[in-house]
């Protein structure tokens, strides 16, 4: 028994000693992975650090990066462009720093208008051709005058070719109906103007009751004036524009106000919210 207890004790010792050279061997404890190194690492080296402040929208990503803001996608897109130039023997410029930065605005979506059908193709093609043709042979006309020619002469001209190229001209205006009809049938939707924002319209609201008040002020000093003379005329505009002071101070800081708040505004897509 008392053999046995010895092993056993012996046989602790040697587990715990085993274990602390195996941790020593591998050092401390292992490091989280750092996030920022990963996102880092994610792109080439040479394009340097991505954006520090990014919109929260969520886009896919050009080159295959998966998806990210569109910040992040027009940094990208930019380093692609830039490495695709080095690649070919151009200059490149290097990506303009995004950090401290507003985002670009992004454009309103444009209304993408249908595929004509092939009647139509033809018929532009068709309205094309004519419209080339007569304006060659009218240029044709009036260059056959010379550099003197008068502007009657040049008239006469115009009015002969018109006579004589009557029906190809209504074949012209016929197939250009045709095809705006076409058009207009087909025209996409016209996205829905946005509503303002609550603090916009009371700053537009602002300005346009300033704006109303001065132009108020100013009918009524027109009608004051009939019939002065020019020293009373002169004195009654200094006394107006004395007391309009502090009104145009008041509306130029409305303005002011109004324009903040709208550039504050973040673009996205076919409005600022």
């Amino acid at each position: 028994m008392k053999h046995l207890t010895l092993i056993l004790i012996a046989s602790i010792f040697a587990i715990n000693s085993l274990a602390k050279k195996i941790e020593s061997a591998a050092g401390s404890k292992p490091e989280k992975p750092n996030i920022a190194d990963a996102v880092k690492n994610r792109f080439p080296p040479h394009w340097g650090k991505p954006p520090a402040v990014q919109t929260r929208d969520l886009v896919k990503l050009p080159g295959n990066f998966g998806r990210g803001s569109s910040t992040l996608a027009r940094w990208i897109a930019e380093n692609l462009k830039n490495d695709e130039k080095k690649e070919n023997g151009k200059p490149t410029k290097p990506a303009k720093p995004v950090d401290g930065q507003n985002p670009k605005p992004i454009p309103p979506i444009q209304p993408i208008l249908p595929e004509p059908p092939k009647e139509i193709k033809k018929k532009i093609e068709l309205h094309k051709k004519i419209q080339d043709s007569l304006r060659k042979g009218l240029r044709q006309k009036i260059d056959a005058l010379g550099e003197g020619a008068t502007k009657e002469e040049v008239r006469k001209v115009v009015e002969a070719y018109r006579r004589e190229n009557a029906k190809q001209m209504e074949d012209a205006t016929y197939i250009g109906k045709q095809i705006q009809e076409w058009q207009k049938e087909n025209r996409p939707e016209r996205p829905k103007r946005p509503e303002p924002s609550e603090e916009v319209r009371e700053k537009a609201t602002k300005v346009r009751l300033i704006k109303n008040d001065i132009d108020i002020a100013r009918k009524a000093l027109g009608q004051e004036l009939k019939g002065k003379s020019k020293e009373d005329a002169a004195k009654l505009i200094k006394a107006f524009k004395e007391s309009q002071k502090e009104l145009h101070k008041e509306l130029k800081n409305a303005r002011q106000d109004l324009l903040k708040e709208v550039r504050e505004k973040k673009q996205t897509g076919d409005r600022r919210e």
